[in-house]
């Protein structure tokens, strides 16, 4: 099946200061379970209704909407088809062609749509953006929001196996290659691609399930191309591809907070703390913001102060009184947080 492509996902172009700022799953996540690699027959594998992007650059879009769609099977036993229309219209560079990452994942915390409301399947670009979405259909979209999301290690094909099976959840893959290499199982023929050229493709899908196919790891990838697309709309991503040629990988995530888990946590903060740090005493931060409802409950304690843990204690500020946005020291530890931090939590 020959399908025209629009380049969908764009480079990173921000700041090294901004991608800093993305929520990673090694700051929550204190170690990936071991994958079960077991090689599973094309019917025992995971299949979700495929899409179809038509000529559009709508792949992140139709991703997201997928992995909403995933999760709400999981949560409910029903699949519900979630409108990819309604993402794609609210990209921050429209009317050009395709998303990127941390656009797609901020608009997505307003939630979208289903598809039944606003159609998004087999349209171009411009079918899309004229699409009349109405403010009712919108406020349905709200009620699956989805707040966060999580970066993964991309072309680690042992994290993501692990994310599906610990998780149940799709996860997000971008990839870039030259058409002729986009086959049921993708190789490399082009060993000197570049992944910013202009004549590059950069594609994003949803990985579902995972497997060995005889001796190879492989990840399970369900395109936006139709089910007519690699084999009935499945391709077959290899370990030796997904190093080479992935570049983004992540996955959506609710975070759960709640107030005075047990038992109470017990430190004295001696040291100021900021991100970036790694240490025991962030671990210990961890666990009191945890205790105080500013750190998420189903997030182990790592040490390790990343974005989400600033979060935390930007939260924690407020609530007590400490810093608001803008002020210095907001996010981080210092002696009016340690102070606070001490009143609350020392023996």
């Amino acid at each position: 099946m020959t399908h025209t492509l629009i380049s969908g996902a764009l480079v990173d172009a921000r700041t090294p200061e901004a991608k800093a700022r993305d929520w990673h799953q090694h700051e929550i996540l204190a170690a990936l379970a071991s994958v079960q690699w077991i090689e599973k027959p094309q019917s025992a594998l995971r299949r979700f209704p495929i899409f179809d992007q038509d000529s559009s650059g709508s792949c992140v879009a139709q991703t997201e909407a997928k992995e909403l769609g995933i999760m709400r099977y999981l949560t409910d036993g029903v699949y519900v088809h979630f409108s990819a229309t309604d993402i794609y219209q609210r990209r921050a560079n429209r009317p050009a062609p395709g998303m990127g990452a941390d656009d797609a994942r901020q608009i997505l915390q307003g939630g979208t749509t289903l598809e039944a409301l606003s159609p998004s399947q087999n349209m171009g670009d411009g079918q899309m953006d004229g699409a009349l979405v109405e403010p009712y259909k919108r406020e349905v979209g709200a009620v699956f929001a989805v707040p966060n999301y999580l970066a993964l290690a991309h072309g680690d094909i042992d994290a993501i196996a692990s994310t599906i099976q610990a998780t149940g959840k799709g996860v997000m893959l971008w990839f870039y290659f030259k058409y002729d290499e986009w086959t049921d199982t993708p190789t490399i023929k082009h060993s000197d691609l570049v992944l910013g050229a202009s004549t590059t493709l950069h594609h994003s899908v949803t990985a579902v399930d995972f497997s060995l196919r005889g001796n190879d790891k492989v990840i399970f990838i369900e395109d936006s191309w139709g089910d007519g697309a690699g084999v009935a709309g499945q391709r077959f991503i290899t370990e030796g591809f997904l190093k080479a040629r992935n570049y983004y990988a992540g996955y959506l995530v609710n975070f759960r907070f709640q107030d005075a888990p047990t038992p109470k946590p017990e430190h004295i903060f001696l040291e100021d703390l900021w991100l970036g740090t790694y240490s025991d005493e962030v671990r210990a931060l961890q666990d009191c913001l945890r205790y105080d409802g500013e750190f998420p409950a189903n997030a182990d304690s790592t040490g390790y102060y990343g974005p989400v843990t600033q979060t935390a204690v930007q939260k924690f500020q407020v609530k007590h009184g400490i810093a608001a946005p803008g002020e210095l020291g907001y996010g981080r530890v210092g002696p009016k947080t340690r102070a606070m931090l001490n009143l609350i939590f020392a023996p």
